[in-house]
This record gives structure tokens, C-alpha cells and sequence, in this order.
């Protein structure tokens, strides 16, 4: 069963004041009762509220139309998305997907709450990153259900101890998370990163953005440069979200895809080994000659 908490009405009580970390509190306690709201302060810690999340917020709240278009896509996202996870995800526990204001802890955060799998869409991350469109919005959900799907598929997250396992277990994550991405919103090709040539320059150079990865997990070094929008790598963000989906599509040439979600670390870390090496050798043998 998939539950909607829309606070988008609630958020009306926010708009066109001067915005106090008070004023959220009571606004977020709503949602189910404090502990949501000290969760997602708790999250936010590490950030300058003054500096780094209150212009974000107030620029949201300052922003009707964009608020309004959001909500909107968020509805018709999240139409009938029971049916269609129910079929094309077996095994999706019972999952909360909440519209709300956080403190930019992220356009979509898959976390949980009173022992209960919860979606977070932040709409004031949604709003500065401009993804109010609906393809965006359902992308983002889509996204997150992934997550929540994967972790009920393996029984939990398994414990990672060196930056090796991190990064291995990190790329496993967002390949089944995007695979899932593609499976709901009917399109084998479909990456919600892909503007500007984005996924034309992944294809191409696909060989080495698995042979840096496949290196620095080797040396123990930082992946971070593969992962999230504020991070690049050769002048372009988000590449590990194309490899790990990519290694899941090659995973499912020998399996279901519910069995892909299901490997042990030591089985990715060696599936990705073989996926490295079988790219490479198909990169030389494309050479021409």
C-alpha cells in the first residue's frame, strides 16, 4: 500500500511572512508528530540555515505559481502509483510518499519513519532545481521507490567497511534505483539527467568512466565525483548513475531482475570486476583497424 501525506494546503501558513525556523517546527510536527521535524533538522545540521537554507525556502515560498505547478505534477505522479509499483515491483512494502518543505535535505530523500518506508519530496529542492515538470516529479518518486524496493529485496543494507565497499555498494544502489526509474516510467532508455547531450557523452565514453571507477575503488579513493549534481567528473555530473544502471542491465542478461537486487556484496564486487573487463575488451576490439 502506498500512502500520500500531502502538506501542500499547510503551506499556505508559510507563504508570505518572514520565515522562522519556529514557524517550520510547527508546520513539520504536523506531518506526523516531532520526531519528523527533528529528523529532518537533525539531517540539516551541517548546513548554514542563515546562509544555505533559508534563501532556498524563502525563494519556494516566494514562488506560488512554481509551487503550485509542482504540487500538481506530484498529484499525477502519484495517481494511480500503487497499481503500477504492485506490478512491476513485487515485493514493495507498504511505503509513505510525503509533498513537503524540508530544510534541503534533498528533492528526494528514501528514508523511513516510525519503522515505516517513507519517500520525502522537498519541494524547495524540487523548485531550485527546476524539476516542477511532471516527467521530473515522477522520475524523482520513481527514483526513491527504487531504494525502498532494493533495501526490502536484500533485507536491509549490508554493513560497508572500506571506501571500497561504499563506493561498489553506492554504484549497486543507483543502478537498481534508476533501473527501477526506467521500468515505471515505461522507457529502457530513459535517464532524468539527460540534458544538454548528457547521455550521448555517457554511451561514448563508457569504457572509461567504468575504467576510473573500477581504479579508484581498487585504491581506496572517493567516488563522490560519479554521484550527485553538485559533483562532475571530466565536466559532467551524475556518470555513476549511468554505469550502475548500466552494470544492472548487463546483471540482467543472466538473471531476473529481482535477482539482481538480491546479490551480496561480494558477488557485485566481483560481477563488476567481469562487467569492467568485458566492457574494455569490447572497447579494443571496436578499435578500428
Amino acid at each position: 500500500m502506498i500512502t500520500v501525506y500531502d502538506t501542500f494546503s499547510a503551506l499556505a501558513a508559510l507563504s508570505g511572512k518572514v520565515f522562522t525556523l519556529d514557524a517550520w517546527r510547527r508546520y513539520a510536527a504536523g506531518i506526523y508528530d516531532a520526531s519528523f521535524a527533528n529528523k529532518i533538522e537533525a539531517d540539516a545540521q551541517d548546513y548554514n540555515l542563515k546562509e544555505q537554507v533559508f534563501p532556498v525556502i524563502e525563494a519556494a515560498l516566494g514562488d506560488a505559481a512554481g509551487l503550485a505547478r509542482a504540487h500538481a505534477s506530484f498529484l499525477r505522479a502519484t495517481e494511480s502509483l500503487a497499481e503500477r509499483v504492485g506490478h512491476l515491483l513485487p515485493g514493495m512494502p507498504d511505503v509513505d510518499i510525503v509533498f513537503y518543505l524540508g530544510l534541503c535535505n534533498g528533492a528526494g530523500w528514501a528514508t523511513e519513519f516510525r519503522g515505516q518506508p517513507t519517500v520525502l519530496i522537498g519541494v524547495e529542492k524540487v523548485l531550485e532545481l527546476s524539476w516542477k515538470a511532471e516527467a521530473y516529479m515522477k522520475s524523482l518518486i520513481y527514483h526513491e521507490l527504487g531504494h525502498i524496493w532494493h533495501k526490502a529485496q536484500l533485507g536491509g543494507w549490508p554493513a560497508v567497511k572500506t571506501q571500497a565497499e561504499r563506493s561498489l555498494l553506492q554504484l549497486y544502489q543507483e543502478g537498481i534505483a534508476m533501473r527501477c526509474e526506467q521500468l515505471l516510467c515505461g522507457d529502457d532508455a530513459f535517464y532524468h539527467q539527460n540534458r544538454d547531450g548528457w547521455l550521448s557523452w555517457c554511451r561514448e565514453n563508457l569504457a572509461e568512466i567504468a575504467t576510473e571507477f573500477a581504479r579508484r575503488v581498487a585504491a581506496g579513493e572517493s567516488t563522490q565525483d560519479f554521484f550527485g549534481d553538485w559533483c562532475t567528473w571530466r565536466g559532467h555530473s551524475d556518470t555513476g548513475y549511468f554505469l550502475g544502471c548500466e552494470f544492472v542491465r548487463h546483471g540482467m542478461k543472466h538473471l531476473p531482475f529481482p535477482e539482481t537486487a538480491k546479490l551480496l556484496l561480494p558477488e557485485v564486487t566481483t560481477a563488476f570486476g567481469e562487467y569492467v573487463q568485458n566492457i574494455n575488451n569490447n572497447a579494443i576490439m571496436e578499435v578500428p583497424r
